[in-house]
């Protein structure tokens, strides 16, 4: 593979220097990162921590945000997930001699409809999907060449399996046979991942969830086959992302899934601020997309040419355990104190990611990771934290908080007991409503109970 030489970065931009382009470059970053945190405590907005990743990496996603209108937090959760998917189990972090830790990330994008999140995702995917053509169209011919075979040498062959890193579209058994068959690891991929929680138990109480969860911890999954045939993956490697929109956030989690704790391991990503999707004339340099590409085959060579197990450095060691003596065990609500925990137990998955960013994009050897790395690890907690509190509050929040003012206020001036007439008079008198609006309000069986013909009570929040 080609190297990621000067020249074949984007214009103005060599490697090791950044895009502010003075004399000052390093001072002018670590002014500019003050700001950032200085604003982020000032204004309580909670901006995903762009310099965890290297200089190159956010011009990267400075350019999609101005071209595509990708918001760089969608733009950023998107290629730590292509990272991981990329390593597969085959680089790992020894804790301790009794404790590895694998990069499995199960990720959420929440927005607007129309906040290209899918095309985020895609456009970070999109080198491994090229990936798993080839290796589909591979798989094609090795299986018609097998399948032509004579029976006698067909007894002696191995039967084709089709090698793949990434499925969008499958069943529990589906999903266990695909990562049985590829044994590095497998990322799901599905666009609006609601569906995909609404279909946990589907095929029998229970299981399907409980698969997941094990595999997010990288336990091993076994399937027993109504067929007979069994499997077990030991070194599980499941990584998840999927996007989803906010108005949905209650009806989807609002059930089991909050009770088991299998909330606790998502990942949520809730820009502070939505891009507006705006179209305009630019366009995004193929330099971007030629390296972009390089980058994510890099890793998946990286990986595949041999297993790595990485280690804190001693300092970053001793930081780590300080920092996790230190966290807070006392919270005002459960889902807190939950979310925390497996908020822990990332920052050393996110360290994993961090690490090999950073020796990829800079053409050096994979190291131990370092205390810096480790630093921006637990910034990246930080952020997902903060995006796990507003996802709670959002699920918490009861129907009537989803009304426009509007409902609210007539909802708010109705009688507990009313008749159809009652209500289009109180309405009539503020001009608050149109009568064939309030009728089609009336519809609402979340609001409203009806008693007889014409007569409605008022549900109590």
């Amino acid at each position: 593979m080609a190297q990621m030489e000067n020249d074949r970065l984007p214009d103005g931009y060599q490697k090791g220097t950044s895009f502010f382009h003075s004399n000052n470059d390093n001072e002018n970053i670590h002014i500019f990162n003050g700001i950032r945190e200085d604003f982020k405590l000032v204004s309580g907005k909670n901006i995903f921590p762009g310099s965890i990743f290297p200089q190159i990496m956010q011009k990267l996603m400075r350019e999609l945000e101005t071209t595509l209108n990708f918001s760089p937090d969608y733009t950023s959760a998107s290629i730590l997930y292509a990272v991981s998917v990329s390593m597969g189990n085959r680089i790992q972090l020894k804790v301790k001699n009794s404790w590895l830790e694998k990069s499995n990330l199960y990720m959420v994008l929440v927005g607007r409809t129309g906040d290209v999140k899918s095309h985020s995702v895609s456009f970070c995917l999109n080198p491994l999907m090229k990936l798993d053509k080839e290796n589909f169209e591979q798989y094609i011919i090795k299986k018609k060449e097998f399948e032509q075979l004579p029976v006698e040498e067909k007894s002696k062959s191995t039967v084709p399996v089709l090698s793949q890193l990434l499925l969008n579209d499958f069943t529990p058994e589906a999903f266990v046979k695909a990562h049985y068959f590829n044994p590095r690891g497998i990322g799901l991929y599905t666009d609006e991942i609601a569906g995909f929680f609404n279909s946990f138990n589907q095929y029998r109480k229970g299981s399907e969830e409980e698969s997941y969860l094990s595999a997010w911890s990288g336990k091993p999954i076994i399937k027993n086959r109504i067929s007979g045939d069994e499997m077990r993956v030991d070194n599980t490697k499941v990584d998840i992302i999927g996007t989803m929109q906010e108005g949905i956030l209650s009806s989807v989690f609002q059930s089991n899934k909050m009770k088991n704790g299998f909330i606790d391991r998502l990942l949520f990503v809730l820009p502070h601020k939505y891009v507006d999707n705006k179209w305009n004339d630019l366009d995004l340099d193929e330099k971007y997309i030629e390296w972009y590409s390089e980058f994510i085959s890099k890793i998946y060579n990286l990986a595949e040419n041999s297993e790595t197990v990485l280690e804190f450095q001693p300092d970053a060691k001793e930081y780590l355990y300080r920092w996790q003596n230190s966290q807070k065990h006392d919270f005002d609500f459960e889902y807190q104190r939950g979310v925390s925990v497996k908020l822990q137990q990332y920052v050393l998955r996110f360290s994993i990611l961090i690490e090999v960013i950073h020796s990829v994009c800079n053409d050096q050897k994979l190291k131990n990771i370092s205390l810096k790395t480790l630093k921006s690890a637990i910034k990246l907690r930080d952020y997902f934290f903060e995006n796990a509190v507003r996802v709670f509050e959002i699920i918490d929040n009861t129907y009537y908080d989803s009304l426009t003012e509007i409902q609210k206020n007539v909802f708010d001036k109705l009688p507990q007991h009313f008749k159809t007439g009652e209500g289009i008079e109180i309405i009539s008198k503020e001009d608050s409503m149109k009568i064939r609006s309030f009728k089609n309000f009336l519809k609402d069986e979340k609001l409203f109970k009806k008693i007889a013909h014409g007569i409605y009570e008022k549900q109590v929040f």
